[in-house]
């Protein structure tokens, strides 16, 4: 089956979207409860992550585990019982965080603890540079810009911008950043779930693809797929500049 734009479901009721999963299962429809969700998600694991920043890299740990709470919260959530979704999976998505936390801080305490951040850019790096032109130059344009997305939309998911001395430059990443959001919006399902997945929550290709029920080499196309949609959104000097 063929994803329909999430902007589309997004526009969609609450009621609606819940209506659509309780009844079918659909995996678009749930990828579109993911979206809808996840800033919320992110905001809790923020509440959690505010009180323990001191934990090096402790943020990418909190938005992952904040999306699998989540995630199981979607999949056990009953809506016709009066509860609101944010007021029922709470508990879970913060029970989901300190989890997550109290492995790493164990894993600290063990020397158990690599950066995972290389590992993670190059899976960027091979997604990017599946089929491209011929033209050496070409190829290392398209590479560099599509970082530097990945980039902006992995600076919007942290918790509070990085504040600069020029209130101008500020007010431009900021609108620079909202705009990233709202073209992201703009993804097919599948494709705002990959993005959603690996740039805000921080889960690698082949954890989306055990979730989303994908190959890996899937996974890859569809993030290269959505950097180069985003990117004719956004244009390569909104990217350059920041």
């Amino acid at each position: 089956m063929t994803a329909e734009p999430v902007v589309a479901a997004l526009d969609a009721t609450e009621d609606s979207l819940w209506g659509r999963w309780q009844s079918d299962r659909d995996a678009s429809t749930r990828d579109a409860l993911v979206a809808r969700y996840s800033p919320w998600a992110r905001q809790v694991a923020r509440g959690v992550y505010m009180r323990v920043y001191r934990l090096r890299e402790a943020w990418e740990d909190c938005t992952q585990n904040a999306l699998i709470g989540l995630m199981e919260a979607i999949d056990r959530y009953q809506p016709g019982r009066g509860v609101s979704f944010e007021a029922y999976a709470r508990h879970r998505v913060r029970g989901a965080v300190f989890n997550g936390l109290r492995v790493m801080r164990d894993d600290l305490v063990a020397g158990r603890r690599p950066s995972e951040h290389a590992a993670t850019l190059r899976e960027r790096v091979q997604s990017l540079g599946e089929d491209e032109p011929e033209d050496p130059l070409d190829a290392f344009a398209s590479m560099t810009v599509g970082l530097g997305l990945g980039f902006l939309l992995e600076a919007s998911s942290f918790p509070g911008a990085t504040p600069t001395a020029d209130a101008y430059a500020s007010a431009e990443r900021a609108q620079l950043t909202d705009a990233v959001t709202l073209c992201v919006e703009r993804l097919t399902a599948r494709e705002q779930s990959v993005i959603v997945m690996h740039y805000f929550h921080h889960v690698p290709f082949v954890q989306i693809a055990e979730d989303l029920k994908l190959t890996k080499g899937r996974v890859s196309q569809l993030h290269k797929q959505a950097l180069g949609r985003l990117r004719a959104l956004l244009g390569d000097d909104a990217i350059g500049d920041f």
